[in-house]
């Protein structure tokens, strides 16, 4: 099957999704989403298979806090084949660098339904594990339980990224 641009054939629709994502994504502008979101999207958490956010309303503020602990986002030329699309895209979360890949499939109305996020290398997950979850904790359940989710997942960030430093020494 043949990878299409921005402007061809069936994958018109999806290419005009993705580029929608990626200049929300550059401009860090949540709103901007929606627009190319359906209303019953489903997003798939990059930290855990036990977490999904549906609906347009909440991908939205998901993405407000992702933009929130994200710094010098940039993405990478898209990919289009049929009803589905993906491009990467580098960033930094509390000076950490992160590469992650969107992958989207869209309806036939151009409207992305289902999209799911690929984050690595490790260091960078563990930081945005660190960084994101008490942030959205916090939005969804409250303050104390975002600072719960921190003292969770701040020591497990500081051990992956210091494994990182010396790790590589003796393989």
């Amino acid at each position: 099957m043949p990878v299409s641009g921005p402007a061809t054939g069936s994958a018109a629709p999806v290419s005009a999704a993705v580029a929608a994502l990626r200049a929300a994504g550059e401009s860090g502008d949540a709103d901007a989403i929606a627009e190319v979101l359906a209303p019953d999207v489903v997003f798939h958490s990059p930290m855990t298979m036990r977490l999904r956010f549906e609906g347009r309303q909440e991908v939205v503020e998901l993405h407000r806090d992702i933009f929130a602990v994200l710094d010098d986002l940039t993405t990478s030329e898209p990919l289009a084949v049929g009803d589905t699309g993906s491009f990467s895209f580098r960033a930094r979360v509390r000076g950490v660098e992160l590469e992650a890949m969107n992958l989207v499939r869209c309806n036939e109305h151009g409207q992305i339904v289902d999209y799911t996020v690929f984050v690595r290398a490790l260091p960078g997950l563990a930081t945005l594990f660190a960084a994101l979850p008490p942030r959205v904790s916090a939005r969804r359940r409250g303050r104390l339980k975002g600072t719960l989710a921190a003292s969770l997942a701040r020591p497990l960030a500081f051990a992956i990224r210091t494994a990182d430093r010396f790790v590589p020494a003796f393989l």
